[in-house]
């Protein structure tokens, strides 16, 4: 879709199309980041269309953003993403960007029973339209500059027909009864900010498999957690990439003997280092293990099982009656709330614990109270 699109690297050509998309009551937004490639993960990317155009926005070239912001927050535009919970967290974390008045076609695609939500399948599925998505292109390097035409191409299909999407999604929704079903959701990922950073102390707990270790191979892999990370920022690689967790949780158990072409980049560039953190974990304390959570009298019983099962069977039933994803029938720590405690069903019902959605109270909720009362 070659000159469908214009690239904006200059903040005076910013602030001219700013001001015109200040005409616009919706906006199609998508970003793209540089996950992959960098230790601090940002939006390099910032695609937008508004149904007449559709502008590729640098914002590494690009810093004044307020008038981005300014939209994005107005709760009398309508801005349409796909699939963009990360999308919302970063434009937070990296801009201070709240995201109101949202419409995830990602979101309500899945409400109509779509079971593959991304952007290629569902606007082929709704609208018919087909859009080129190269594996490359979908892994590139966001961050560098100048991004090739093809790169450039694939972002901004990303947003040039999600205004239609949105529409088609909509009616569909609307057939069904819906809407407000998705409208909730989507406020609730409005709400979403980027999580604070973890301390290195604690983040090591991340690492699958941690648990099994004693507590010396744990303070070991507590070291080699933190090590791992201040070399990928000096890198400015993914920690990942300068060693994978399973590297990390291998070399906790290794007793001083690291195997080889275990380590990734912490074993092939610092060896010598690599070692000294391992060691610092087997002299030096012990890393603590967390309070476990007091469940008190929350035992399972074989009678207690048996309700989960039919709480379980009684979602199933309404999955496949309403072409719908367990999930979002009603959320599985609730049922277990209730399995176990069927008196916290009162609670549950009033949206007690937040897990339970007021359009699933209202929806299925009476046939819940019947389900559980005849038990």
């Amino acid at each position: 879709m070659r000159n469908q699109y214009r690239y904006i690297g200059e903040q005076s050509d910013w602030d001219a199309v700013a001001h015109e998309l200040r005409q616009a009551r919706r906006l199609a937004i998508d970003t793209e980041r540089n996950g992959r490639f960098a230790y601090r993960e940002q939006i390099c990317l910032i695609q937008i269309s508004d149904g007449r155009g559709t502008y590729l926005l640098d914002p590494l070239s690009v810093k004044g953003l307020d008038a981005l912001g300014e939209a994005l927050a107005d709760e009398s535009v309508s801005i349409v993403m796909h699939g963009c919970e990360e999308d919302v967290r970063y434009f937070d974390r990296d801009f201070g960007f709240e995201v109101n008045s949202l419409f995830d076609t990602g979101l309500a695609a899945r409400f109509l029973g779509v079971s593959r939500p991304n952007l290629g399948a569902v606007l082929e599925e709704f609208c018919g339209v087909g859009i080129a998505k190269d594996p490359k292109l979908q892994v590139s390097h966001w961050g560098l500059r100048p991004l090739s035409g093809p790169a450039l191409d694939y972002a901004a299909s990303d947003v040039h027909h999600l205004l239609p999407l949105a529409d088609e999604l909509d009616y569909r929704l609307e057939k069904l009864g819906r809407v407000r079903w998705v409208l909730e959701e989507c406020a609730r990922i409005e709400a979403l900010r980027h999580p604070p950073e973890e301390p290195l102390e604690t983040a090591f707990r991340r690492v699958k498999g941690w648990e099994g270790l004693n507590p010396r191979e744990a303070a070991v892999l507590q070291e080699l957690y933190a090590f791992r990370d201040g070399k990928a920022c000096a890198w400015d690689v993914p920690p990942t990439q300068a060693a994978s967790n399973g590297d990390l949780l291998e070399l906790a158990q290794c007793s001083g003997n690291p195997p080889r072409g275990v380590g990734g980049m912490l074993a092939s560039r610092c060896f010598g280092e690599l070692m000294e953190a391992i060691e610092r974990g087997m002299t030096g304390p012990e890393a603590p293990r967390p309070p476990r959570p007091d469940r008190g009298n929350d035992a399972w019983t074989p009678e207690s099982r048996e309700r989960l099962k039919a709480l379980k069977q009684w979602r199933l039933g309404l999955s496949v009656e309403l072409g719908l994803a367990v999930s979002h029938i009603w959320p599985t720590a609730s049922l277990e709330r209730v399995a176990l405690r069927p008196e916290r069903l009162g609670h549950e019902m009033g949206g007690g614990d937040g897990e339970v959605r007021r359009w699933q109270r209202e929806e299925f909720g009476e046939g819940l109270l019947r389900l559980v009362g005849a038990a």
